[in-house]
């Protein structure tokens, strides 16, 4: 209700897109996808960097769970995804490659987990505001989800694509900040 004090927010077509989930720090960011393998046996992770896709199939094998349910992104094709629920275990630092990914997917509000302390959000301040969230009682365990937090994101990817010049391909999410970001 609150929300709608000021008028009704313009749905993007981001919105309708990507469903952010953000948690506090990685380990419940990890709990959480561990428990929505379980739930959802449908569904397939997609990391964007390889080291990511490494680290969550060591995590699901320690867990009993088939590591071959997670994929890289450059590997999702349209057809397996049409057939499976997509869960983006990251968010690309530019949107742009996230909506090129999925442009041709016939699926809406797709997941994405994400960590206050990776990269991506390092670099908009996040080690700041986690003391804040604690402070008000948030759980490693919760997630904040809100559109206003897709909007947030997809704001701070755009802000990040402008400085991009050229992309520098990467491992994983810090050595991409670390390539295209300090350069």
């Amino acid at each position: 209700m609150l929300l709608n004090l000021f008028g009704k927010k313009e749905e993007s077509e981001n919105d309708a897109i990507f469903k952010d989930k953000v948690f506090i720090n990685t380990a419940g960011k990890m709990n959480a996808c561990l428990r929505m393998a379980i739930e959802m046996p449908d569904a397939i992770f997609i990391g964007w960097f390889a080291a990511t896709v490494q680290e969550y199939k060591a995590f699901f094998k320690a867990n009993n769970i088939a590591e071959t349910r997670i994929i890289v992104a450059e590997t999702a094709i349209k057809e397996l995804i049409n057939e499976q629920q997509p869960i983006f275990l990251e968010h690309h630092p530019m949107n742009a490659k996230e909506l090129e990914l999925t442009a041709d997917w016939q699926k809406k509000g797709m997941i994405v987990l994400s960590a206050m302390d990776e990269p991506l959000f390092k670099h908009f301040g996040s080690d700041k505001m986690i003391p804040i969230i604690k402070l008000f009682g948030m759980k490693e365990s919760e997630a904040i989800e809100h559109s206003y937090v897709t909007e947030s994101i997809i704001k701070g990817q755009n802000k990040i694509a402008i400085k991009v010049t050229a992309e520098q391909p990467a491992n994983s999410q810090a050595e991409w900040m670390q390539l295209n970001m300090e350069a």
